[in-house]
């Protein structure tokens, strides 16, 4: 047990979990919809690097989420997600596509945390090893781009 709990501590002062929380929230403050359109960025980024006979099928609920989030009851996005976590055979990919759909939902419930949270567990499916700095590297830029873009569109409206 006393390993268990040094091991926790030190996972806890390398700061490894929840490390995407901090993006997830500053892009929610602007609009839940930018903390949404990451999620959407990383798992584009990652479907782009991996090799999956679903992704063809995952692939249309990505797209529905780019186009169709904001006219859809928060009930019709928690059905996508039940929908899609049910498919046979769940990958992560598919798993973070749900959880991409019920924090949709969040969002619209206003219920901002769990949002926030469902987000975070969406983006961290789709990097299951943070010393993967190829793929980490893209969604820190993915987050920074969308940050600026979002910025630089209020300033030019200001």
């Amino acid at each position: 047990m006393k390993q268990i709990i040094e091991n926790v501590k030190q996972t806890i002062a390398q700061k490894t979990m929840l490390w995407f929380y901090p993006i997830v929230r500053e892009l929610q403050k602007y609009h839940y919809s930018l903390a949404i359109k990451w999620a959407i960025e990383c798992l584009k980024i990652y479907s782009s690097e991996m090799k999956s006979d679903k992704l063809f099928l995952l692939n249309k609920y990505i797209q529905q989420a780019m186009s169709e989030q904001n006219v859809l009851t928060p009930l019709q996005c928690y059905e996508i997600g039940r929908e899609i976590w049910y498919l046979p055979e769940r990958e992560e990919i598919q798993t973070a596509i749900a959880r991409l759909w019920w924090s949709i939902e969040a969002f619209k419930n206003e219920e901002e945390h769990l949002g926030i949270m469902e987000t975070t567990a969406a983006v961290e499916l789709v990097l299951p090893d943070i010393s993967d700095h190829h793929l980490l590297d893209q969604y820190l830029e993915a987050a920074l781009r969308i940050y600026e873009e979002y910025s630089s569109q209020n300033q030019a409206c200001e």
